[in-house]
Order: structure tokens, then sequence, then C-alpha cells
């Protein structure tokens, strides 16, 4: 008898044991917490200090690109497929800004050893395919096969930050080891060389991304009437009618050509307002205590990005 019940408190053990297993529906939502948080980490795979960074890093991206960025770090998805996954919470979340569709997100789900970077259709064009691989194989997969979770994610969360900024990281975000010491983990990364597939399609999206550079230069800088030089920009705007959720506003704008100094106006569209389908989300409290709930901004996904397994 004693020894039925010591098999029986085993077997209980292990079940209790047992991770938890989420699906997009259940993985618990950052955002009751408030505004500023962008991390779901249930299972405490993560240390609190990793996840603090990882806000900041989040909540830095956000105020300066308007890009939301989402990290989930879950022990198991059961037998699900991570892209599904991954697909069916962006969507439920609404992560990026309504209309602009400018989010990300970053599963990772360690029994699986599953890694997915998720990307919003507004932000597919810096955040291409390939950026993405080269982030998860280059950055991220050396610093999980040593077992660093913590580093993995947040040198992934890093240079996704530095290349929709289109620049280095500014020193607050320098903090931890794993992440300043790029490289560290270089002995874990692949080895393979690029396919004659992968060049083309690396010099196919720069061609894109080029393209896509010149499109926003022209939008900004305009041609000077009096040199015909490209070389204007706007110095000033007087909004003759403001736009509303309903129709497109109209403004005046002075611009200076900086080769012949020439000043000239012309008459510009203001693009009718949006409203944000998550704005109904807002007005709770998070049971942990005091801070008022935020919402993702309603964005959504193609399906853009990359994943696979270290």
């Amino acid at each position: 008898m004693r020894k039925f019940f010591l098999l029986a408190l085993t077997v209980v053990s292990v079940l209790f044991a047992q991770a938890a297993v989420y699906t997009p529906a259940t993985v618990p939502d950052p955002k009751v917490n408030g505004q500023e948080y962008y991390v779901s980490n249930p299972d405490s795979i993560l240390a609190d200090s990793t996840v603090n960074w990882l806000n900041d890093c989040a909540l830095r991206l956000d105020n300066e690109t308007h890009v939301e960025m989402a990290i989930v770090a879950l022990e198991s998805i059961d037998d699900a497929d991570a892209f599904d996954f991954a697909y069916e919470l962006f969507q439920r979340w609404g992560i990026g800004r309504a209309g602009q569709n400018t989010g990300v997100l970053i599963l990772f789900v360690l029994d699986s050893h599953d890694l997915r970077i998720m990307t919003g259709t507004g932000i597919e064009g810096v955040l291409t395919d390939a950026v993405c691989s080269r982030i998860m194989h280059d950055e991220m997969f050396p610093a999980f096969r040593a077992g660093d979770y913590d580093g993995g994610l947040c040198l992934g969360a890093l240079a996704i930050y530095e290349v929709c900024t289109d620049g280095e990281a500014p020193e607050e975000l320098l903090t931890i080891q794993s992440v300043t010491n790029r490289g560290k983990y270089a002995d874990y990364g692949d080895n393979n060389q690029f396919t004659t597939g992968e060049i083309m399609t690396l010099c196919v999206t720069g061609l894109i991304v080029l393209f896509f550079i010149f499109v926003c230069y022209c939008a900004f800088v305009k041609k000077c009437p009096n040199c015909k030089k490209r070389r204007a920009k706007a110095i000033k705007n007087h909004v003759i009618t403001a736009a509303t959720y309903s129709h497109d506003g109209e403004e005046e704008v002075t611009y200076r050509c900086k080769n012949c100094g020439h000043v000239f106006i012309r008459k510009e569209i203001i693009p009718k307002l949006t409203r944000s389908s998550s704005s109904g989300r807002g007005g709770r409290y998070s049971s942990g205590g005091g801070h008022s709930s935020g919402s993702w901004g309603g964005g959504s996904t193609s399906g853009g990005g990359a994943g696979g397994k270290w």
C-alpha cells in the first residue's frame, strides 16, 4: 500500500510539474499591465532584468518609429504549428498601428525549439523575410544553442531596433553583457554558405529597398521649379482644411531650395484620419495592482517574416 501511495504521489507530482500549454487565446497579453509593456513571459523563462530591458527596447522603438514589437516566451504550445500560432496571436492582439500595420512579433517556444519573427504588412519592406532570417541565424540561434535564451532574445530585439531605426542603438540599451559582446556565440552559429538562390534573393531585396528609399526621398524632397534640382525641403505649412475621419484635408506647404534659395508654395492633401480597431480594449486594470491597461494598435499581418528551430 505504501509503494502504491508513493507511485501515485510521483505521478501526480509529474503531472503538476508539467508546464502550461498555451493557445493564442490563453497567452497573457502584456498590455493589461499598461501601454509601456510589450513582453509576455508567463513561464518565467526570462529573468526580470531581461523583461525590463526588452520592454525598454520595445518602448523606445515604438516612440521613435511607431513600430510595435511584441516578445512572447512560452514553455510549450503542444503540437501546434508555430507559424499558425504566431499568425493567430498577431491578429488577435492587433500588433502594430492601425492602417499602418507596423508591428513585429517575436515568438519563442522552449520545448519545441521554435522561433518565429512575424511582421506586419506595413513593415515588410524594412524587415524583409531575408533580414528576419539573418537576425535569427546570426544573432539569436547561436545564443539559444549555448543555453542563453535571455541573451538571444535581447540580441534579436536589438537587431530589429537597429534595422527599423537605421542606426546604432543608444548607450542606454547596451547594458546586458550578451548584447554588448556580439559574436560571443560564434562557434554555435551556422556555417552554411549562401546559395545562388539566396544571393539572388538578397540582390532583389536590395533593389526593392533602394527603390523604397528613393520613393521616400522623392516624397520629402521636392524639385525646385527655378533650378530644376531636387533640393527643396518644406520649411512651413498652413492647414487650409483639417482632415477628418471621413474626408481628406488640404494644406499649403512652403518649400525652400537648398541649391538656389528659391521659395515656393504648393497645395497638398492631408490624408483622412483613421480609428484604431482596438480602441475598445482600454479602461481595465491589471490584477497585479495599479497600472492602467493599454492596448495594441490594431495592426495586422499577412504572415511575413521568418521562422525555424535552433
